[in-house]
């Protein structure tokens, strides 16, 4: 008795320490988020041809964008991120499956005039894992809010999105007056609302009322800033173009018209033949294209329009990230920032696309996109990463961040750089079995039809699909930022360089030799889905019978 009488005192006060000791790592267990046990929600902003140089936060002193320099102050802003292509729907593909324009077969924008000669149900990449479909696969919630322009406006749902809402173009021929799309087959007129904030009201409205016990997946595709005419064109009717008009500009360019595009132009400027195309009642050609590009460069009203609309976007973003607060949902939730492509601004003589050089010129202010990381709670504020980064790699990334590194998005040559992030965590993460790893100095590869590209820390390089095409070009990004020098038009620099472009060379034709599919391989006949810029030019390569393709393909099935 005496010996239990001693012992139970003792043994309590084990117990005791025990049970405190319990609760203090249930409760440390609790404090920090266990991604695999609490999947992220994801929020993916895409805005359209929004290059670098016309952000805040990345250099621009005309522009107020408060809300996307704040988003990078509380995250990860990238320097060195790469579209896979200068255009929307080729770059968009991209993102969505982790393809090359020559893999995925959409080398340009698809034209909204061939939408009633396409197939009823097109889309144009329902045949490949996409990003939407693969989440929802694994239990997200997925919506998508914003431009489509992947083939038919009712087809969002062909690559995994539940919920969407679009409108009837891809091109954006007016911000104010448009015919909005849902799932369902609804549709219905939207009159003298701006279209960016119709689309930052509803992605407001699904965070704020999202009750789901599922994680989300939510795509919003701004269309703007656009950059592009008519839209573009002359003073904006927005709220905040007062705060631009008049203006002096510091960072938006003031250069003569580049030669480039002068050389196309063929016939006089036809204004009623170009107001008939904006309202869509007509094909816009290309000359129509390139005299409207023309009035833009250097015009004050059309500056001040172009500044005001990357300004509409950065509110909305503001509000869309406020919904995400009030809900609680910051810490859960991965923001990703990005751009489909960047577009020029009046830098080297040019508004607009990349296509509107004869050839194709792959310069960096339509390359280089912005892109940022935010995950509040466990990347680090403030950062910045200048590690080398393909547009090919996203869907990589975003997927294995989530926890599902496991998937397979086949034949891209993309991947995950998640790896590469751990360096930015806030709580450090033991290194998992079959971990990638991400080399972030790697080269990076874009293409544009008839013009391919390879892009490492100090050069751009550019080939054509012939020398009668066009030649290749140098640029030596370290000692001239701007690429106002191509190195190869001197015969000194030629062979001062050679070894540099050999070397480029041969990994560009190693690149495209892997990963291009045969059917839209433009450089060795293959064909593109919709429609190409100039398909005069394949034609003369592939013979009079070449033509671009729209057809209905079973779609991808896990």
């Amino acid at each position: 008795v005496d010996l239990v009488s001693t012992i139970m005192p003792h043994l309590f006060m084990i117990s005791l320490a025990l049970a405190l000791a319990l609760t203090k790592l249930s409760a440390a267990s609790t404090s920090e988020p266990d991604t695999k046990s609490t999947p992220l929600n994801i929020l993916f902003i895409v805005t359209d041809n929004q290059a670098q140089p016309a952000i805040g936060t990345y250099g621009n002193l005309d522009v107020k964008t408060p809300n996307i320099d704040k988003l990078a102050a509380d995250g990860i802003k990238f320097q060195n991120v790469f579209a896979a292509n200068g255009m929307c729907s080729p770059t968009r593909s991209t993102l969505l499956t982790g393809l090359m324009p020559s893999q995925h077969g959409v080398h340009n924008w698809l034209d909204d005039h061939y939408l009633t000669e396409w197939p009823k149900n097109w889309s144009v990449v329902s045949e490949f894992r996409t990003l939407p479909l693969t989440l929802l696969n694994r239990g997200y919630s997925t919506a998508m809010i914003g431009k489509w322009h992947l083939g038919q406006p009712s087809q969002p749902s062909s690559v995994g999105f539940e919920e969407w809402t679009t409108f009837a173009y891809g091109h954006t021929l007016d911000f104010w007056n448009n015919t909005i799309i849902e799932k369902g087959g609804i549709s219905y007129q939207l009159d003298d609302r701006h279209i960016v904030d119709f689309f930052t009201e509803k992605a407001v409205d699904y965070i704020s009322s999202y009750d789901s016990a599922k994680p989300f997946f939510l795509q919003l595709n701004y269309d703007g800033p656009y950059c592009l005419p008519p839209t573009n064109y002359g003073p904006a009717r927005n709220r905040f173009y007062a705060e631009y008009a008049g203006m002096e500009f510091r960072s938006m360019p003031r250069e003569p018209v580049n030669d480039n595009i002068l050389a196309q132009l063929t016939v006089p400027w036809d204004d009623e033949k170009w107001k008939a195309a904006c309202r869509g009642q007509g094909q816009s050609d290309l000359n129509g294209m390139l005299w409207a590009m023309l009035q833009i460069q250097n015009d004050p009203e059309s500056y001040a329009n172009f500044l005001s609309q990357n300004a509409m976007v950065d509110d909305g973003i503001g509000k869309v990230l406020a919904a995400l607060q009030a809900k609680g949902l910051d810490e859960s939730t991965l923001v990703v920032f990005t751009s489909d492509q960047g577009d020029h601004f009046g830098q080297h003589g040019q508004w607009g696309h990349t296509m509107y050089f004869n050839p194709t010129h792959l310069y960096d202010v339509a390359m280089n996109v912005p892109f940022i990381l935010r995950h509040t709670g466990n990347l680090k504020r403030g950062q910045v990463s200048d590690m080398m980064v393909g547009q090919y790699d996203i869907v990589h990334t975003l997927v294995d961040y989530v926890g599902f590194g496991d998937v397979s998005f086949d034949n891209s040559p993309g991947t995950s750089f998640v790896s590469a992030l751990k360096q930015h965590q806030l709580r450090q993460q033991p290194q998992c079995e079959n971990e990638k790893s991400f080399d972030v100095d790697r080269d990076v590869f874009f293409e544009q039809e008839e013009t391919r590209g390879i892009r490492n820390r100090q050069f751009s390089y550019w080939k054509r699909i012939n020398s009668e095409i066009g030649h290749p070009e140098l640029y030596d990004v370290v000692k001239d930022p701007g690429q106002t020098l191509n190195l190869l038009t001197q015969t000194e620099k030629r062979a001062e360089y050679s070894t540099v472009v050999a070397d480029l060379d041969a990994k560009l034709d190693r690149f495209f030799e892997e990963y291009s599919d045969p059917k839209y391989d433009l450089w060795k006949g293959g064909s593109a889905k919709g429609s190409v810029m100039r398909p005069w030019m394949f034609q003369a390569l592939w013979g009079d019978d070449w033509s671009t393709v729209a057809e209905d393909l079973p779609s991808f099935t896990e």
